[in-house]
């Protein structure tokens, strides 16, 4: 299995953010993290072209389903005692504005949230990389 040395942040991060307008590249040498938006910046069509050709150096990053999304969402839920907060975050779970609004006002379970969120990303990049071959090592900092 191919280790590359990453920063974890930089690629949750990336994978949060993706949209289909956008187009995130692990280099697989240095581990950083390439933004692209073709839409906004027609050369980049060409420069998201020319990585694809280059797999041993770059990687595309997947891009965060709204299902999974959605997922994370009813499995953190589930964990949640209090029914009033269980109830709120379950009538705004399709919107992520109203999920979010709903735990700005629950400081201890939006805390919470974020930690769970970012796991179940992390976790999902791990595996996502390692059916590719590649284990993903936390650069030193």
């Amino acid at each position: 299995m191919r280790q590359v040395a990453v920063t974890m942040e930089w690629i949750i991060n990336a994978f949060e953010n993706s949209s289909q307008y956008s187009e995130y590249y692990l280099n697989l040498q240095n581990g950083d993290v390439k933004f692209f938006s073709p839409m906004d910046f027609p050369e980049h069509e060409e420069i998201v072209k020319k990585l694809d050709k280059q797999s041993e150096r770059f990687i595309r990053l997947p891009k965060l389903d709204r299902g999974f999304s959605l997922k994370i969402k009813q499995d953190y839920i589930e964990g949640i005692e209090d029914p009033e907060l269980k109830s709120l975050l379950e009538k705004n779970m399709e919107l992520d504005a109203g999920f979010r609004k709903v735990l700005m006002d629950h400081e201890d379970a939006r805390r919470k949230w974020y930690r769970f969120q970012n796991k179940m990303h992390e976790d999902y990049l791990r595996q996502w990389f390692g059916e590719k071959r590649i284990e993903l090592v936390e650069k030193s900092k």
